[in-house]
């Protein structure tokens, strides 16, 4: 035998030798404990294993790990009323999309008008022709040169025209939308300058130039009203279909416009939101460049306390926008004190940045200054500008906006907030899909019932243990025909997932979804609701569900969607009556995750990527970047150097 068994066998047997003395003189209240077998001894009573194993259920159905007392009576109480399997992180892989050379020989056969369309037509008939695009872009191009006899749409006798300029112009600049400028630099051209030059003297690379031209400039056009990426194609999460221009109206808009340039301007996106974030775009550039020096370690600074680094802490909340210049308003022998109006501006940087809101400067809070921001905050607004690309031209004059990295929701009438609300998101693993819908109705008192999945995997061991459990604790089942039978009365023993049985949880305080819920139907399940679990809403970080969004002030919420005053939306609820309350018009729902966002006075605060999809298009644009590389000589921190003011108009 070897010597690990010899050694496992005799701790065993001294096991079995010590316990049983141990527990033959313990007693209890004047009684001897019966004594346990060897089994008990080592892995406690049926009772005791029991026991143990009902807390560690509880403890994983919480997520959480802390202090609560796991004795009481009441039933476990799930992240999510619906649980919503969700797809892991279900961030993607991004692949490049496939470009096909712009080029049919079938072309050869039509007629050209004079030699600038016959040199076009030898470009679009040759397979080895170096403009290349996507097929619905190929298909528009080759259609309107063909329809135009292939005359040039961007020279003017071998040179571009002052419209191939103007176009040009527009595309050089483009790293100033975020975008990837090497992209767009027209097949042929080595850069964006001197263009009239790159292509002199050459017929054939004058209209490898036009058909480029075309093609950059249809591309951009769709870029810019619909986004670079498919967003289904980063995230499982996301569904959405931007309203992309289509590019035949597109290119025949560009071709026939004397002022291409303003078409290709009208395709920016309207949303304020775009134009603040366009314009922080230089600022944090420059901040890249020029990084501020490391904030100096100490010990923990506690409101009302003196520190001599408090003028440097009042400066850098000033610069991220935490503090205005009126609460900084302090005297000179009250510079180093953290008074009440610098530690509100210090917990709302907390929590812009996922740390407990202490209000202190802690150790997190020196260790966020010292970690290099600026270029993620660059990352950031170029993510978050794509993201807007993505919207919907029209939000709506009235419409739900929920931006899940801020764990907010605000009700929007003709652009400006009229109601906002912290909300609890879906964890990592089971996250809120971005999408947009309409909601419909408010539902008062709403019952829960308890899908299948939860009661075959979380209940069926303890209700074949103990059948009465749902009548204690006030759930109703209700048997395959529909009548409501007593829990006891049902073999739990022969439950299966298709048995038929379903239980109901019955409105109330207690009731998973609270007083009120909001619906819009989808296809993810997903909805609005009340929670019993209100403690949730002090974290900073509030993604906990599994993917509805659960609304901490959700009566003033009905209030504002049914367009009620408070006591009647009290009365409501105060009846206990399900009650399903349609609404007048259909309001707009927009489920959005922007890591970027302007507050009300404009300035830009930044959220944490808590599902990582900011990394997931970081990503998408070194892969393109190392594709396109940039060539354009314009780089967006001169843009802030110069002072140009033209990227807030």
């Amino acid at each position: 035998m070897k010597k690990p068994v010899l050694r496992a066998a005799a701790a065993v047997a001294a096991i079995a030798f010590l316990v049983p003395v141990a527990l033959a003189d313990h007693e209890f209240d004047g009684k001897k404990k019966k004594r346990k077998s060897f089994f008990e001894s080592v892995f406690g009573t049926k009772a005791e294993r029991r026991s143990r194993a009902e807390r560690r259920r509880q403890l994983f159905d919480s997520g959480g790990f802390g202090d609560e007392d796991w004795g009481t009576a009441s039933a476990p109480v799930y992240d999510d009323p619906e649980p919503i399997p969700g797809f892991g992180m279900g961030n993607l892989a991004y692949a490049l999309p496939r470009l096909q050379t712009v080029a049919d020989s079938g072309l050869a056969s039509f007629p050209a008008a004079g030699d600038g369309g016959e040199s076009i037509k030898l470009v679009l008939t040759d397979k080895a022709s170096p403009v290349k695009a996507d097929a619905k872009i190929k298909t528009a191009v080759l259609d309107l040169y063909k329809q135009s006899k292939f005359q040039p749409l961007w020279l003017n006798d071998g040179a571009p025209s002052a419209r191939a300029m103007s176009v040009l112009d527009v595309l050089k600049v483009s790293a100033q939308e975020g975008l990837v400028p090497g992209r767009y630099l027209p097949a042929g051209l080595t850069s964006f300058i001197d263009a009239e030059k790159q292509i002199a003297g050459s017929r054939l690379a004058a209209a490898q130039f036009d058909v480029g031209l075309s093609v950059a400039a249809v591309t951009y056009a769709m870029h810019m009203s619909g986004g670079v990426y498919e967003p289904d194609k980063l995230s499982l999460y996301h569904d959405i279909k931007p309203e992309t221009v289509d590019p035949s109206v597109a290119l025949k808009v560009l071709a026939y416009s004397p002022y291409p340039q303003q078409y290709l301007a009208s395709l920016v996106p309207t949303h304020p939101a775009y134009a603040l974030l366009k314009a922080e775009l230089p600022r944090v550039a420059v901040a890249d460049v020029e990084k501020p020096a490391p904030f100096p370690a100490g010990k923990r600074v506690k409101p009302g306390q003196k520190d001599v680094r408090i003028p440097e802490l009042r400066i850098r909340l000033m610069d991220l926008g935490h503090l205005s210049r009126e609460d900084n308003a302090s005297e000179l022998e009250t510079a180093e004190l953290l008074d009440k109006p610098l530690s509100k501006a210090l917990k709302s940087y907390q929590q812009s940045i996922g740390v407990a809101q202490t209000g202190a400067l802690d150790q997190a809070t020196v260790k966020s200054f010292n970690v290099d921001n600026t270029g993620s905050e660059k990352e950031k607004i170029i993510s978050n500008l794509e993201r807007l690309r993505w919207l919907p031209k029209n939000l709506g004059q009235k419409h739900v906006f929920v931006n899940q990295a801020a764990f907010d929701v605000n009700v929007m009438d003709k652009g400006a907030p009229i109601w906002t609300s912290k909300v609890i998101v879906g964890r990592p693993t089971t996250q809120t899909s971005v999408f947009h819908d309409e909601m419909e109705t408010v539902v008062f008192n709403p019952t829960w019932g308890m899908p299948m999945s939860i009661l075959v995997n979380e209940y069926l061991g303890k209700l074949r243990r103990d059948p009465g459990y749902f009548d204690r604790i006030g759930y109703q089942v209700v048997n395959a025909k529909g009548k409501k039978v007593s829990s006891r009365s049902v073999n739990w023993g022969s439950i299966g997932a298709n048995s038929g049985i379903g239980v109901i949880q019955p409105a109330g305080g207690e009731n998973a979804l609270g007083d009120v819920k909001f619906l819009f139907p989808n296809s993810h399940s997903i909805y609005m609701h009340d929670t019993p679990n209100r403690q949730l809403f002090g974290e900073a970080r509030r993604a906990f569900s599994h993917g509805c969004v659960r609304v901490e002030n959700p009566r003033e919420f009905a209030s504002v969607m049914l367009g009620w005053g408070s006591d009647e939306v009290d009365s409501r609820i105060a009846q206990g009556e399900t009650q399903n309350v349609k609404l007048d018009r259909k309001v707009p729902v927009h489920l959005t995750y922007f890591t970027a966002w302007p507050d009300a006075n404009g300035k830009i605060r930044y959220f944490s990527d808590i599902y990582e999809r900011d990394k997931t298009l970081e990503k998408a644009r070194s892969i393109l970047a190392t594709a396109f590389p940039s060539i354009s000589t314009v780089k967006i921190v001169e843009v802030a150097a110069d002072g140009d003011t033209s990227l807030s108009d």
